[in-house]
Parts: C-alpha cells; structure tokens; sequence
C-alpha cells in the first residue's frame, strides 16, 4: 500500500515539475512583465527574470539542487537570506549565493565541484577604500532598523542603515497580509507588509546602503562591509551601533530533513511573495503558529493547496484571528503530532510524502505513526531564532554603545519590531544628553508589546445587535474577542459607529450608528469583521484569494465547518485588495446567519487529509549538520556517556559548525534534540557576519593609496591654522603653551582628558641617565615659576627610593653623582622617612636613597594654567574635539576632526604635532610611520583625608619599592599636601599583559600589592579604606620627539615631570634654535634616552 501510494505520487510530483512554477497571477500582488534574461546551466538554458534571483529561475525551470554535499547528498535552499551557504553556486566562474543574487547579467550558473580549484584574480591595490564616518550604524533596514532611523533622524542624529537585501522593508517585503496597528492617528493600520516596507524610510533614503553585507566588526567600532553586487569592501565608522538582522528560520532535526523539497517558511515566503515562484503545489506546513498560518494562507493565495497544518503541542499557537482565517479554508490543523520523515521521489530532487505520529511532550508515541502522501513541499514554520551574532561580537567591541533591536534581540509580532527600534532610538539619545521624553514612549509601547504578546480574551462572543435592529437594515459582527493592539476599524468606520478605548479592549459597535456600510469589512487586518443583511439573507464577506460571480459555495463557520451552501452575487473590489464578497444564503437564515464567518467554492473544497498507518524505523542518519554532513549518531558517539560537552569538543571532533553557516543553524538544532536525551551543549558559535566565508583574501590586499574617509552628513567646515596639537594632556598643552609664546596662534584639539589628569602628581630628578635628570631639573623650574603666576599647590618634597637588593642599592648610589640625595640605613627610617613607619623594613630594604629637589602639584591645575597662558598668547583649544583622519599633501597637513556639536572640521596647517599618546600608533600608522609605541595600563589608588604622616608633620613623601614581586616591578605612592590623602601606583611586570587592557577594570591583584606594600611600610594604613581607584595608560616603551614627523609622545608615565621642559624646547627646535644635543636622541631614529633603572 504505502508503494503504491509513493509511486503515484511520485507520477504526480513529475508531472508538476514539468511544469512552471512562476506565478503568473496573484490576487494581492503586482505581477510584472519583466525582461528575460538566459544563462546556462550545467549544458542547459535557463531562463529567468531580470530583477529576480537565479534560485527562481533554477527553480521555474524545475532545477531544485543547487548543490551536493559532502556525501553526495541533494541539497536547495535552506534559509532563502543569504545567511548560510546551501544555495551557494558558481556564478560566471565566482561563488555566489544564488538566493540572493539576480540573473542579470548572469551568463553562466554551475554547482561546485567537490574538487573545485579557485583560479587567480587580479588585485587592485591602488583604489582607495571608503571609509564613512557617522554618529550611528544600523544594520538591518527592516522595521526596527528603519524606525530607529527615523526617530534619529527626528533629532538631527547622522546614521547610516546597511542591508544585504536590494530593497528596505526586511521580513515585511515578504509579507502581503494587512498588518495590525494600534494609532492614535492611522499610518500603517491596515497596510500590507510590502505597503508598510515602502514607507519606512520616508520621502529620502539617504544614508541607506542596499546590497550590502555586514561580514565583520573590527577594531575601533569598525563595521566592515561588502557590497554584494559591487564586491567592493569599505568600512563604517560610528560611535554606536544597532543591530536589526531580525531572525532566522528554525528548523527541527528529522530524518531526510536537508531534501529539497523540505523548506522553512522563510523559503516559501522569500521565494513566493518576492520572486513569484511556488517551491510546490501541495504542502504539509508544520508548525500551527503565526508563521504558519500566514504561510498556508500565503500559499493558498498563490494557488498552492495545502493539506494539513501539523502541530507538536497539544494546543494551536499564534492569534486565533489567523487560525480562523486558516480553517475558514478548510485546512484542517492537528494538534499533538510531529514529523519523523520526509519522503523523497526516486532521485532525491524531491519530496512526496511524510511519516507523522503523534507525540507527548514532543517524543513520537510508538504505533502512532501515519503516512501522508501527494505533498510535494513541507513547510517548516517552527519559529524564528534572533540572528544575534552581531549583537555578541558588537558587545564585545562597542560595550555599552552596542544595541539589539527588532527580533535580533527578542522575536515579536511584525508591528512591535517598530516600537522596538523607537525604543533603541530614545535609549541613544539618551545617553547622548538629547531631551526627550522616553518614559512617556515607555508606556506606550510597553502597553502596546504587552498586548501583543499576550492577549487577553475580553469577550466570549461577539457582540451582536438586539432583535428589534437586527432586522431593520444592514450591520457587522466583530469576531475580535482577545484585547489586541489594533484598531484600523474605528478608522474606517465613517459614521463613528466602532471604537476601541485601548490596545487591551475590544472594539466595540453602536449598532444605532452602523448603517451597514461595510467599510471596515475589508479594512479590518484579521479579516475578522463580517457583514449581515437578514433581510435579503445576504452576506458580506473578506475575500483576498480568486472567486467568481455566481459560483456555489460551501457556507462555513471559524473551524471550516458546513453550516450550508450560497451563491456568490457580487464581488466588490477594494482599494487595498480585500475585496468583499456579497454572497446570497440559499439555506441558512435569520439568526443562524450570524454563525456564517466564510465560504468555500465548492469545486475547491479540500478533500480530507489521508493519513494511511504505517510502521516507521529510521532508514537513515539524521544529517544535524548540512553543511559538512554532521549526523547525530557520529556526535552521540563522541559524546558517550556524557551529560554535557562543550560546543566547541562537538566542533572540532564532529566539524559541526564550522560550515558556511558557522553553527547558527546546527548548533541550535542540536540542542534540541539532545535535551530530549538529558544531554546539554556548553556554550554557542563563535559570532560572525552572515557572510563572512564570502570574502576573497585578494579583497583585503593592502592598497598603496590612503583611505577616503566619507562624511555621513557631507558637512564638514575647512579652518585655516598656523599649527595644530591633538592632544590636551600635559605633553599637548605644554605645547600648546610654548607655540603660542612662539607667535604661532596654534589651535589643539581634545577630547578626553589625557592620562596626566589622572597621575599621582609627583615629580623627580632622580634618573639612572644624567640627561633625564636634567630635563627634570628644568621642568622643576618651570613648575616654581607657574606657582608663582597661580596656585598649583606645588610643594617641595622628596622621593625615598628603598634599596631590596645589591643591585638597586648600587644603582641608587650611581645616582647620587648628578643629583642631590644621600643614603639612609634601615635603623634610621623613623627618623628621616616617617615617624610612623614600620620599624621592621630592615628586613625587606638594605637602605633608602633619599633625593631632594622633588616636587608634587594638582595635575589639573597645572594643565589648566598652561592652557590658558596659551590661549592668551593667542592659541584656541577646540575641547571635545576628536582626531578622525590625518594626512599631508603637498607640505601642509589636513587634519579631519569632529566636534563637540558632532559636526566635522577640516584643519589645514603646515605644523602638526601628535601628542595623543595611547592613540598615537593608530594616527602615526596615518602618515605611514610606525612608531612601535603601545599603551600599558597602570592602576592607582586614593585614600579619604589624614593627618601628615611625614617627619616634622610634613606630608609623607613619595615611597618606592623597586621590588620585582607578584607580578609588578614597583611599587609607589605619596601624600598629597592639598588634601593629606595617600595616593600610589604600581607597574605590572610583565608589560605586554596589560596593554591595551580596559582600563575602567580594576584587577584583584593589584589591590592586594598595594595594600600589602602600603601597610608593610606605614601598619596604621591597615584600618584606612580606598576612596578610588582608577587606571591609566603609560605609552611604552621609549620617548619619541620628533618635529619632522610631527610626534611629541612615548613618555613612559612620566609626562607630568618632563614634558613641559621638552615641549619647550620642542618649539625651540622648530623655530630653529638651539636645542641640548641630546635632543636628537629623542627622535625616531634616535636610541629615546632609554630610562631603565629607574623608570
């Protein structure tokens, strides 16, 4: 029997495919006449559409495989978006993925041999990138993407919104049912998903890149972007970022579950509401929710039949309103049962039939199994994942800055996607310091997802007109019963007879307004309103699929029942076409009218489902993998005994997920299916861009040509200087200071504060190199002198370096023959170092060099005072100001920065100095030098206010433990005379663990060295807590000064001492005069007056 049943189907199945499956007609969409565009297929050709996918002239011409894998098997279209490699195909010699990819221009499609070599492609190295630069980036120019945009847009906030797909919309180009809205004025109630889409962006689309893939997110909140038509690669610069990818089909494990023949809802959709091509004609959809429903009432529209919708719960999912809508057609749907099997024809191009069962908490139960036959496609419809990916890796590269929108970050109805992506919007603002009123929108929306999530049931019938007005003239039921966000009814209605007080009620009608005009008939997007004349026994009602005038009909109720027959009178054509339907009862009158909620045309009354008995035993593996052919029995096997094992052992001993997909399909599927067995997978894929595995090497060649760096807003001013400083810390403003003395009206930009506001304010001559020492001697100078133009809080000190060792104490008295210091023995501590000190250092320390001539004052204040002896020497400081590009043509630089306003500026100027330390690498790189410098991150803490605990009631001077100990190589710290709080540092060391390190993390050990040093040496800390502690980044590993290459930076945390005597004779230099000469060393080319002994 079940032969029999597969070898007829099977005949039917071929005589189908022998056919077109273009849709050549469609009672909602436009079908266009569009250019034929030939191209040859493995001998044969294939003629397509121009504007539509090679996929949907594969698949017209009856070309289901697009490829083979690695054991041979069939593979089609698996995700239908671009988003993993089943459709990948040779496309004029490159490899392309052929649902995404027009015919146009297309000479040539072929599968991928297994033993595919890639021949060579010329590079071209001297085409700059574009690199464009703006405020936000949105990737995905779907709902929430384009709702984002637009309340952005509202605020005058640049951005720019990047999409794979060759039109805005997203998933609502797909979608051709009206969507539900609740609005206070009508926008989009009632529109078509493929309406809504046109309208997103608004009269400008401005700043939206179609056909382009994000495939990483790189350094520096860099989104790197690939044009799919184009192949060109260029970059995005934005402070933030959204991530809109919306969601990707799920698509359970079952055997022979990678057929053609076998494909999500997002296939169907993509294929046969964009490309008008029908993947087949007699569908087994699974899964009873939204997506299911619209998809079998997509299909039928498009002229498909569909033989059962399949459900493993024990009850229907989604909106009753799009259930009813369903059974209205007779499509029966079936609770508690699964799909164990697809069928596959003779060769494996297809389907014809499937094995269900019926199922208790989603296990088949045995004897249950059933086949069904003459089906040609299943629809998978068993929910959507949010394609996070990005979302992961932009956490990790933007932090904060990072936001998910839409189903990205939580799937939902189509409508809430938009509230989404507001929602994202008002949270930017935010934090970008714009006024606006978010709690109010909170509310809103949280009332509006609430009631879409979960909707309630208000009423248990609809409400229905009293005996007396039954009669007298025409009038509309509303079979809404659950509180809804959604209200184009009360629009529609021109007589005031229809209103809905919240998303959480129900419309109601005053039946002594309603005339029976029937507008909100085929306004209403559930087709959930219906129209009565008992009189005339007549009935109004939606139709959006083909009928015709005087045609018999079934007359039935929500669940496809027949309650009688009737005639269709009248069809009459809507704008938005949901035409209405006058259909004359022959049977059913008076009161039993109000049962009546749709009809059936008799010819096309669906047969019911056969579902023949049959035994199941798996002939096959269950392939969980599709990309490297992964089967759960391999990976039972390698788990064993097991209950859990990480994702990445399955990956690199089964190779699953590590396909094109990289796992964001197969993983996800194995979870499934192992939690049923009590095993769980530890841990998800490694996030990557969805077409990541699309990038040629000889794409990313280096170019000899410099970036072109593209404005988003295209507003940039040009300012003419003298000279330019980027940089505001001590080294920068020091500059800025002695330019300006100079007569050179320089101008500095800044943003942040540079690691000098945040040092321990000390400053020292004691050097193991006479030459540092003597620039400290003159910085000394320069800072009595400030005092004495404003209060800096200097005070005269000294450093008290302890000797641990033979070593550091020779070293220390080496130091004695250029400065002015003298050794102190252990026993003499209390009295030369601090009363309160611990009497016991002997242990630790053989002596402690104590150096005079030491100094300390407030950072802030001393950078405050040079910057404004700058500015009244004729300088300007452009503050929050920060470096985006630099370059030099023709002798004079030009330096692209953005302001405090966001807005852009063009700095012209032969002089330019970068003074950016931990950033200095990144725009030296600019200019084709390569400084070798890199920051490293040194943690430092501040007590509350104590008494001096020095001698003499002095404050306690800066300690030093030189020590190489748990992992740093000093220890140091001192008391400040402004406040009388204790405040130290210690180096790591071993230098390259901490570069680049985050520096608003503080490190357990840490803590731990500098309360243990700080205690040994004064025991009263003990009881003394940290009132901060914070970080910042010594720029290693040597001085570089260079005014030929514009560079004052490299100064090993030692900046506040030494830069202001080195930035003056920086000037010096420039301005051609004399310089100590070993100012050269300090060059680039020079050796930088390496400072190790005491660093």
């Amino acid at each position: 029997m079940l032969r029999k049943s597969l070898k007829k189907a099977n005949f039917s199945i071929l005589l189908f495919l022998i056919k077109m499956n273009k849709i050549t007609e469609h009672p909602i969409l436009e079908v266009p006449v569009a250019e034929k565009i030939s191209f040859q297929f493995e001998g044969t050709t294939v003629t397509g559409e121009k504007g539509f996918t090679i996929a949907a002239a594969l698949h017209q011409a009856g070309f289901p495989v697009h490829s083979h894998s690695l054991s041979n098997r069939e593979r089609s279209l698996e995700c239908g978006i671009g988003k993993c490699g089943a459709c990948e195909m040779l496309v004029d010699g490159q490899i392309r993925r052929i649902c995404i990819t027009k015919v146009d221009h297309v000479k040539e499609v072929s599968e991928i041999p297994h033993d595919y070599s890639p021949q060579a492609r010329d590079v071209n190295a001297d085409k700059p990138i574009d690199v464009f630069k703006t405020t936000v980036a949105i990737i995905g120019a779907g709902p929430a993407g384009l709702a984002c945009r637009e309340e952005l847009l509202k605020q005058g906030v640049d951005n720019i919104v990047i999409d794979n797909n060759d039109k805005i919309g997203g998933q609502f180009l797909m979608q051709t049912h009206q969507f539900f809205f609740f609005e206070k004025e009508k926008k989009f109630g009632g529109m078509r998903g493929f309406d809504i889409a046109k309208t997103l962006a608004g009269d400008s689309h401005e700043g939206i890149f179609l056909n382009s893939t994000v495939w990483d997110l790189l350094e520096g909140k860099r989104i790197a972007v690939k044009n799919i038509l184009t192949d060109v690669i260029y970059y995005v610069d934005a402070e933030y970022l959204v991530v809109a990818t919306g969601a990707v089909p799920f698509m359970p494990t079952f055997e022979n579950d990678d057929l053609p023949g076998v494909y999500t809802a997002a296939v169907v959709q993509k294929m046969m509401n964009n490309e008008l091509t029908l993947l087949g004609k007699r569908v087994l959809t699974v899964g009873a929710g939204n997506i299911g429903y619209l998809t079998s009432y997509q299909l039928m529209q498009a002229g498909a039949e569909v033989k059962a919708i399949i459900e493993a719960q024990g009850h229907e999912g989604g909106f009753p309103v799009q259930a009813n809508r369903v059974r209205r057609l007779g499509i029966p749907i079936l609770t508690s049962h699964i799909l164990l099997k697809a069928l596959p024809n003779d060769d494996n191009t297809g389907i014809v039939g499937a094995v269900v069962a019926e199922c208790k908490n989603f296990e088949p139960v045995p004897g249950t199994e059933k086949i069904i036959t003459d089906i040609d496609v299943i629809n998978i419809c068993t929910g959507l994942v949010a394609d996070d990916q990005l979302i992961i890796k932009g956490n990790e590269i933007f932090g904060r800055n990072c936001y998910g929108a839409g189903d990205s970050i939580r799937i939902g109805e189509g409508t809430s996607a938009v509230l989404r992506g507001n929602q994202v919007a008002y949270e930017i603002l935010q934090d970008m310091g714009e006024n606006v009123d978010y709690d109010k929108y909170l509310n809103i929306s949280k009332e509006y997802i609430d009631s879409q999530q979960h909707p309630q049931r208000v009423i248990q019938e609809p409400y229905k007109p009293s005996k007396e007005r039954f009669g007298e003239k025409p009038f509309v039921q509303i079979d809404c019963l659950y509180g809804f966000a959604c209200n184009p009814c009360e629009f529609a209605c021109p007589h005031g007879a229809i209103t809905k007080t919240s998303t959480s009620t129900v419309p109601q009608i005053d039946f002594g307004k309603c005339i029976g005009c029937m507008d909100c008939v085929y306004q209403c997007p559930g087709l959930a309103i219906f129209g009565y004349a008992p009189k005339k026994d007549w009935l109004f009602l939606p139709i959006e699929y083909f009928a015709d005038e005087k045609q018999e009909v079934y007359l039935v109720d929500n669940q496809g029942k027949k309650l009688g027959n009737g005639i269709i009178e009248k069809i009459l054509t809507k704008p938005n076409k949901t035409n209405i339907a006058r259909v004359k009862s022959l049977d059913i009158h008076g009161e039993a009218l109000l049962n009546v909620r749709g009809f059936i045309v008799k010819k096309n009354y669906p047969e019911p489902v056969v579902m023949e008995p049959t035994s199941y035993t798996r002939e096959h593996e269950m392939y969980v993998c599709h990309c490297d052919d992964v089967t759960l029995g391999e990976i039972v096997n390698t788990i064993g005994e097991r209950k859990f094992i990480s994702v990445d052992e399955i990956k690199h001993t089964t190779r699953l997920g590590m396909g094109a997909c990289r796992g964001k399909r197969c993983i996800r599927r194995l979870k499934q299916v192992l939690r049923n067995k009590g095993i769980s997978i530890v841990g998800d894929a490694t996030p990557r861009g969805p077409l990541s595995n699309q990038l040629a090497m000889g794409e990313l060649f280096p170019k000899n040509v410099r970036e072109n760096i593209i404005i988003s807003n295209n507003k940039t001013r040009v300012v003419e200087v003298q000279a330019l400083i980027a940089g505001g810390g001590m080294g920068g403003s020091s500059l800025f200071r002695y330019m300006a003395e100079a007569g050179l009206k320089p101008s500095m930009i800044n943003f942040g504060r540079g690691a000098s506001w945040r040092n321990i304010a000390g400053g020292r001559p004691a050097f193991s190199l006479p030459e540092i020492a003597d620039i400290a001697r003159h910085n000394l100078e320069i800072f009595k002198d400030l005092q004495k133009i404003r209060d800096i809080n200097f005070l005269s000190t000294r450093y008290v370096n302890f000797a641990h060792d033979d070593a550091t104490y020779q070293a220390l008295e080496d130091s004695r023959s250029w400065s002015d210091a003298y050794m102190v023995d252990p026993k003499d501590y209390a009295r030369e170092i601090s009363p309160n000190i611990n009497p016991n250092l002997g242990k630790h320390y053989q002596a402690a060099l104590i150096t005079r001539d030491c100094w300390q004052a407030t950072p802030g204040r001393v950078i405050d005072l040079i910057r404004r002896i700058g500015v009244e020497k004729g300088g300007r400081i452009y503050e929050d100001c920060q470096l985006v590009d630099v370059r030099k043509e023709n002798g004079k630089y030009i330096v692209l920065a953005r302001d405090h306003e966001k807005q852009y500026i063009e700095f012209h100027t032969p002089h330019f100095v970068n003074s950016l330390g931990p950033e200095t690498e990144k725009f030296a790189k600019q200019m084709g030098i390569e400084t070798g410098l890199y920051p490293v991150k040194h943690q430092a803490f501040i007590t509350r206010r104590l008494p001096n605990l020095g001698i003499n009631g002095q404050p306690l001077d800066m300690l030093i433990d030189r020590r190489k100990y748990k992992g740093f190589t000093a220890v140091y710290g001192q008391q400040l005379g402004e406040t009388g709080q204790i405040i130290g540092c210690a180096s790591p060391q071993v230098e390259p663990m901490e570069t680049y390190k985050n520096l608003k993390i503080n490190s357990k050990e840490f803590l731990e060295i500098v309360s243990e040093v700080f205690i040994d040496w004064l025991p009263q800390l003990s009881s003394v807590g940290f009132q901060a502690v914070w970080a910042g980044y010594y720029v290693e590993p040597r001085m570089i000064l260079d005014p030929d290459l514009g560079l004052f930076v490299g100064f090993r945390g030692q900046g506040f001492m030494l830069s202001q005597y080195l930035a003056k004779i920086y000037v010096d230099k420039l301005m051609g005069k004399e310089v100590p000469s070993y100012f050269d060393r300090l060059k680039l080319s020079g050796d930088g007056l390496l400072e190790k002994a005491f660093k």
